[in-house]
């Protein structure tokens, strides 16, 4: 009884063993964004101020909490990607390679793209792919000046090939934060849109209707305001999510998708708020995003964001 259960157990793995992850059909690609909040390695870094992320710091930031949170990153990635899997991660606040090197180890299949940016306390934006569905063609920085001094995060562009040799745009973006007040803030976010909207028109003016797809932390309601692209945020099927973070009680949808107008109508936008990713809100009732602090005190979460995931259908 026991070599027969084993054979039926063998005979359905089989099948799934055999697909590798591979879609039924090509042409369907799944993308993700998150914010995954304080990526840093414990290690001391010369080139970042990161010390408040150290086993002496701050935080007490230990290889055990950061090996759990790379270990939860991965396992979530997995579950929003169900059995198809993603194609195309894009992340931001990372703090180096290193980082990506030990969460490429935990998911096999992917490469990633990155580089060190501007960023006062080291944090950047990353771009993960699964070799067998996308080609690199190339990458880049992109600065984003905010004065004749002053620069802040640089925007990631990564140019693929998807299996069917259709070429994708990418943009990664951390727009400015709100710190110092909205309002107050927001020139400098209108000058990382300006950036993101010269990139965008490059890419028109060498290529007829290119596929072109922004993800990123806007640090702002959604608004379409990109010429060429349609913010899938602004769409009323994705207004039922209540956003992607919560503050003082209040969401917002600081995470967002633009995409070219060729494949707007193919694309599906979801916000991942599922079961692991959350908490109960004691303050302000419902639930909010598990961080993994809340102010010094260790609360074993990932991210004060949620991811959003883009489908795109043929």
């Amino acid at each position: 009884m026991r070599f027969l259960r084993a054979i039926l157990i063998l005979w359905v793995a089989l099948p799934l063993a055999a697909q590798d992850f591979q879609y039924p059909d090509d042409s369907t690609y799944t993308l993700a964004f998150w914010n995954v909040e304080n990526l840093f390695h414990p290690g001391r870094d010369s080139l970042n101020p990161d010390s408040d992320y150290t086993p002496t710091g701050t935080y007490h930031w230990t290889l055990n909490r950061y090996f759990r949170k790379l270990n939860a990153i991965s396992r979530s990635l997995s579950l929003i990607g169900g059995w198809q899997g993603l194609d195309i991660i894009g992340l931001c606040e990372v703090e180096s390679d290193s980082c990506l090197i030990d969460l490429k180890r935990r998911m096999p299949g992917y490469d990633y793209i990155h580089y060190d940016g501007p960023d006062r306390r080291g944090i950047d934006c990353a771009l993960l792919y699964r070799t067998k569905r996308i080609q690199l063609l190339s990458s880049r920085p992109v600065y984003v000046a905010l004065d004749s001094t002053t620069r802040t995060r640089d925007l990631l562009y990564v140019c693929t090939e998807t299996a069917t040799r259709d070429t994708l745009h990418l943009i990664v973006c951390h727009l400015p934060s709100q710190w110092g007040g909205a309002q107050a803030t927001e020139w400098k976010r209108k000058r990382a849109k300006q950036a993101i909207q010269t990139l965008v028109d490059s890419i028109y003016s060498v290529s007829n209707n290119p596929t072109i797809i922004v993800m990123g932390d806007m640090n702002s309601a959604p608004k379409d305001d990109i010429r060429g692209l349609l913010n899938m945020a602004t769409l009323p099927e994705v207004r039922r999510w209540e956003g992607t973070h919560k503050y003082q009680g209040r969401w917002t949808m600081l995470d967002q998708f633009y995409v070219s107008l060729l494949i707007a109508e193919k694309a599906e936008m979801q916000v991942k708020d599922i079961d692991r990713l959350k908490e109960y809100d004691k303050r302000y009732l419902g639930y909010k995003p598990r961080r993994t602090y809340i102010g010094p005190r260790y609360n074993g979460g990932i991210s004060d964001h949620y991811p959003i995931l883009l489908r795109i259908k043929k």
